[in-house]
């Protein structure tokens, strides 16, 4: 998770050129009582948010911070159970993808924006509704009572999730470097299932905040291999 400020900050930034709102500030979801946890027990609540086949999401997206805000439109092509496409554009036909697979990005274009995305990608899996699992070497931590709550601590990195309502309804999501929050993600699903329907990423440090409003979900049979490769 290092640098994951900045890199969820390019990656808004390579979509809209020109950026009123500025996100308020953020209170730790940062939960108390959890004591160690297998990798087994993460993987089984994990599973309960995985896809049963590939899915295309139709997104609208949303950038804000203290000098504006922009949005646009994008899509996102998931092929369990680690590997997505994210194809974006935004104002004056700026526009770009990037494709993901675990906590790696395998390409992203413009390249430019390579060495940034590359730190974000478990905050992006999380903002999609997909928690990964957690990275080798981190410590975790879990607590069921009162809903799942669960944490991975790698180096000076700590990444929290909390489930909220019954389903739950809510996944919170926190990354705090050296006890101080560098991002958050909460995402709303729809009701009955663990479909994304809105997802706010919000930076602390500088008030932006970028929205993804999931408003189309297909089902696809199987994706083209083309859709792999760097355009």
């Amino acid at each position: 998770m290092k640098a994951a400020v900045r890199a969820y900050y390019a990656l808004a930034i390579a979509m809209m050129p020109g950026l009123a709102a500025c996100a308020p500030g953020l209170t730790s979801i940062a939960p108390s009582g959890l004591e160690p946890a297998s990798r087994d027990t993460i993987a089984a609540w994990l599973g309960s948010y995985r896809l049963s086949g590939p899915v295309r999401y139709d997104v609208r997206w949303r950038f804000a911070n203290q000098k504006g805000s922009t949005a646009g439109r994008a899509a996102v092509r998931i092929a369990p159970p680690d590997s997505l496409r994210f194809d974006y554009r935004g104002p004056f036909g700026r526009s770009g993808a990037a494709v993901i697979v675990a906590d790696s990005a395998l390409w992203v274009a413009p390249e430019r924006d390579t060495r940034e995305l590359l730190p974000a990608a478990p905050l992006f899996w999380a903002a999609l509704g997909m928690p990964q699992p957690p990275p080798e070497g981190a410590l975790v931590s879990s607590r069921s009572t009162g809903g799942r709550v669960w944490r991975y601590v790698s180096q000076a990195d700590t990444m929290d999730f909390v489930e909220v309502g019954p389903g739950p309804e809510r996944l919170l999501t926190e990354v705090r470097r050296d006890g101080k929050i560098v991002a958050s993600t909460e995402v709303r699903f729809r009701p009955g299932g663990r479909t994304p329907l809105e997802a706010r990423v919000r930076f602390p440090q500088d008030g932006s905040a970028l929205i993804l409003s999931v408003e189309g979900v297909e089902s696809v049979d199987a994706f083209d291999p083309s859709t792999w490769r760097r355009p």
